[in-house]
């Protein structure tokens, strides 16, 4: 519905994504939805494609197939037209990505089966078919993590948001966030973490390309247009930048790198596990604070041109 400030002159707030809009708390079930998928998709990728924990996995699953989709029928908020978000794959990513969940949800829940008591399926782990199950769930769930990114940049009206830098930003996130929350599972099982140097390496080559990456995004609007521009005065000088820099930037990449280093060297295990488990939580923290962030510093472009 148009309010009245849709017809003021100039850049105006998008009120409709993230914690902040107009219905407050059911908006910011989108930002949960967007988080919670793509964290999810990345736990279960990481789980089953760099190590192999079942539990893992399966967790990542839930967050993806109860989490993500309880958030949307939150942000909807008549769950009888729930079904509508899937029919228009055509023009709609949000369609796309919802059907790229159910897909992701089947091929993994179909891969995991055996493993979780379901052993009367007609296959076994490590079969041809269920080879290509997990095959089928990784592309799946690849496209689960990178299609938050295709929605933004779908948005021509907001400029922060049509950047060809979205896609490949919030697959880095996801594929961290995914880390993350698998560090934290196997933490909390109490059991021995597979390839862990292999998995630090990985996480802080993401951490580091994030950095890049928010860089290159910052550097890019303050080179674009107007409403760009304010959209970074929102992102570095408002109560924004406080879960931009504070939190998604300083304790969400910059510690948890610095905590990976202390962690490489640390002289018990369990000092170790204690920073790698805060290393995790604190990047799962910048993952959503960068989100949250993003989305409230999208700004419509006005009406008119801006060169006229």
């Amino acid at each position: 519905m148009l309010q009245q400030e849709d017809f003021k002159p100039g850049a105006r707030t998008q009120m409709e994504w993230g914690f902040g809009g107009r219905r407050r708390w059911r908006d910011g079930a989108l930002l949960m939805a967007l988080f919670l998928g793509g964290v999810g998709a990345g736990q279960f990728v990481v789980s089953t494609w760099l190590i192999d924990s079942v539990t893992s996995a399966l967790v990542g699953l839930l967050v993806v197939g109860v989490g993500k989709t309880v958030a949307h029928l939150m942000y909807l908020g008549q769950p009888k037209r729930f079904y509508r978000l899937f029919l228009k794959p055509k023009t709609s990513w949000i369609s796309r990505g919802l059907i790229f969940m159910v897909v992701f949800v089947a091929f993994g829940a179909a891969y995991l089966a055996p493993d979780i008591g379901f052993d009367w399926v007609p296959w076994e782990t490590g079969s041809t078919f269920s080879d290509a199950l997990l095959i089928g769930a990784i592309l799946s769930a690849s496209l689960v993590m990178v299609y938050d990114g295709f929605v933004l940049a779908s948005c021509k009206s907001i400029t922060a948001w049509n950047t060809a830098l979205m896609p490949p930003l919030f697959f880095t996130y996801a594929v961290a966030g995914g880390t993350a929350m698998t560090y934290l599972t196997l933490i909390a099982m109490g059991s021995d973490i597979p390839n862990e140097d292999t998995l630090t390496t990985i996480d802080s080559v993401l951490l580091v390309s994030m950095f890049a990456l928010l860089v290159i995004y910052v550097m890019n609007m303050k080179t674009s247009t107007a409403t760009a521009r304010e959209s970074l005065r929102k992102l570095t000088t408002t109560k924004v930048a406080v879960a931009f820099i504070g939190v998604a930037i300083i304790a969400g990449l910059l510690v948890p790198l610095s905590l990976t280093l202390y962690q490489g060297v640390a002289a018990t295990e369990t000092v170790a596990s204690v920073l790698l488990a805060l290393s995790s939580i604190l990047e799962l923290s910048g993952d959503l604070s960068v989100r949250h962030s993003i989305l409230r510093a999208g700004l419509h472009a006005p009406v008119f041109s801006e060169g006229l």
